[in-house]
């Protein structure tokens, strides 16, 4: 993420004013996000949307608007909406903490187990939520989602000749092939889907107290965030900071996937788990190589994951 701030100190007090708030102090905050986030006053978080991501703006507004003490989140302060060339922005209450990720090796394994649970017990309570509330996209059935999403996907990287058209059409038949492994009755339910360990706060005693980046709630298939707890096992690094790298050792992820298939059956109740989770990896790499297509580390995975799949 870049750190620059582009927002002035003036236009920070323009928006406490507009809301109420005494201004005393702000600071950027510049890892774990991809939008610009500063800590308001000590006690508040400005969020503020990049103006490309409206439907991320109303999806995190609406969230943090649910009424459900079992899902753990910020306090929803004000929300602002602009119909000129202003960024879209929320104001949340502070949640004092650490991320899971920077502490995340220095806890033992019964700590580590008991956050999984509490993780999964928030993350089933998102299925709940009443979808007209959130006004999700609903593509009525997994297949159609699938593609819709993966065309997007290839359109964008042929645009970009990031892919060659033989590359896509490869693409698209992996994707049909395992689009009959997505029942027409699957469930459809709200799924809070980036469930990497920086978007967990957790207190001193390895207790969690919220969840963050509530932008990241869609209508999905009740397995979709598998594909991040596979991505934490195998490429622990790639979800912690720079400076947090270091500490990335496989040995402390090596329980996850059966914590979470302990305390979030659901997640696990589907036939030909490992194909879907390796389709939803795939959706994340195309999506990741939009921007990054130039890292090698991805290119050589996109690649290997083709051929995997390339066998079914």
């Amino acid at each position: 993420m870049n750190p620059e701030t582009k927002i002035t100190t003036d236009e920070v007090r323009r928006i406490c004013a507009r809301h109420g708030i005494k201004y005393l102090s702000h600071s950027r905050i510049t890892t774990g996000f991809s939008h610009e986030v500063h800590r308001l006053n000590d006690d508040l978080i400005l969020k503020l949307f990049n103006k490309s991501s409206n439907k991320n703006f109303l999806c995190e507004s609406r969230v943090l608007e649910v009424e459900d003490s079992r899902i753990l989140k910020p306090k929803l302060i004000a929300t602002y909406e602009p119909d000129n060339d202003e960024r879209s922005y929320i104001i949340m209450s502070y949640i004092e903490g650490r991320s899971l990720g920077g502490i995340w090796h220095l806890a033992n394994d019964e700590q580590r187990e008991r956050l999984i649970q509490q993780i999964s017990n928030v993350l089933q309570a998102f299925q709940d939520i009443n979808q007209d509330f959130l006004q999700l996209e609903d593509y009525g059935s997994w297949q159609n989602y699938l593609d819709s999403k993966s065309n997007k996907l290839v359109i964008k990287l042929l645009n970009k000749s990031i892919i060659s058209e033989e590359t896509s059409d490869e693409i698209l038949g992996v994707i049909g092939r395992i689009k009959p492994y997505f029942g027409a009755d699957e469930p459809i339910k709200p799924v809070y889907w980036d469930i990497h360990f920086d978007n967990f706060i957790v207190n001193e005693e390895y207790e969690l107290q919220a969840i963050i980046d509530l932008e990241n709630v869609r209508i999905l298939p009740l397995d979709y965030p598998l594909f991040v707890v596979r991505k934490q096992m195998e490429l622990p690094h790639k979800y912690l900071a720079e400076e947090e790298e270091k500490y990335a050792d496989k040995a402390d992820y090596v329980h996850l996937w059966d914590w979470y298939e302990k305390y979030y059956p659901q997640m696990f109740a589907f036939d030909h788990l490992e194909k879907r989770v390796k389709l939803y990896q795939l959706l994340d790499e195309l999506h990741l190589m939009i921007d990054w297509s130039h890292d090698s580390e991805l290119r050589e995975s996109f690649n290997k994951l083709m051929e995997e799949l390339s066998e079914i």
